[in-house]
């Protein structure tokens, strides 16, 4: 009597704790789904904090993903000359439906810097690999003591309005230098994990900002910076690549209002400085042909000895 009274407990409390486990599921379920995005941080965007080393002793920040939609309230976008009338900020424009094909003709969008005759070019390319050209521009590149690297990078935000500043070492910010934008280049490896490489990037250049201009190159053309890319022309290089790849919502942080992408652009710097490749001329041959004969005038010598 007594286990049939028991048994009978039991089955009334099985359905309550099947319940129960449910519910716990379903918490589980909840918490892990979706899966946390992992975000970079602001120090991590402005270069000032690195992440930990990986097991190959390379400090390394991953590869900064857009953050979800906030419902915060955005940051007001700073008014830009750039922009053309009636627009109020630079993702309204990149919405411009007279513009959104861009989206859907390219597969992925590149920009090639060749150091051999100093000039920027903003591609297209399709699905089939074939490309179009959308933008092209001198510009101008680090000198010979600091020249622009070659290399494959990354552009994945940027800083499009006037209030961008720049910061050199151990001194205040400079607004106004980088005219209106600034995209820092991102040196990743095959794991997709990123770095800001050495603090360079393509930017506007208004030199009469520095506080020493004067002893400046302040040319938007030749090998004449301190590494970084100078567009001659800011508003039109902004207007031709935003529109083209889409921007996200408005971000803020001590450099100024910038966006992420819609999407990574990779970023080619290619070629050799005028002047520095072999070259073969007159005069080389002649000098090679008289040390040929000096040495074998020299042999010959040393027969009649």
């Amino acid at each position: 009597m007594i286990i049939r009274s028991l048994i009978s407990v039991v089955v009334l409390l099985l359905p309550l704790t099947g319940l129960d486990s449910l519910n716990v599921c379903a918490a589980k379920t909840d918490s892990a789904w979706p899966p946390p995005q992992e975000v970079v941080s602001l120090d991590a965007i402005s270069g000032e904090k690195q992440s930990a080393p990986t097991p190959d002793g390379r400090d390394t920040t991953p590869l900064p993903i857009p953050p979800p939609e906030e419902k915060s309230a955005q940051p007001q976008p700073p008014d830009d000359p750039c922009l053309p009338g009636l627009y109020k900020d630079w993702r309204e424009f990149s919405q411009d439906p007279s513009a959104g094909d861009g989206e859907n003709r390219f597969e992925r969008l590149r920009i090639i810097i060749n150091r051999s005759d100093f000039t920027l070019v903003l591609e297209g390319i399709r699905k089939d690999e074939s490309f179009e050209e959308i933008y092209r521009t001198p510009v101008a590149l680090g000198d010979v003591d600091s020249p622009t690297p070659e290399g494959q990078f990354l552009i994945n935000h940027i800083y499009c309005y006037p209030d961008v500043a720049y910061f050199p070492a151990n001194s205040d910010p400079v607004p106004g230098l980088y005219n209106g934008f600034f995209a820092p280049l991102l040196l990743c490896d095959e794991d997709g994990r990123c770095e800001r490489f050495q603090d360079l990037g393509m930017h506007g250049f208004h030199g009469s900002a520095l506080p020493n201009h004067a002893a400046t190159r302040t040319d938007t053309y030749g090998a004449v910076s301190a590494g970084c890319i100078r567009l001659p022309d800011p508003c039109k290089f902004k207007s031709a690549l935003l529109r083209a790849v889409g921007l996200r919502p408005l971000k803020k942080n001590d450099r100024g209002t910038y966006h992420w992408l819609n999407r990574p652009v990779q970023v080619l710097i290619t070629g050799n400085y005028p002047g520095t490749e072999d070259q073969t001329t007159v005069a080389s041959i002649v000098e090679q042909g008289l040390l040929r004969l000096n040495d074998g005038l020299k042999s010959l010598w040393g027969a009649f000895q």
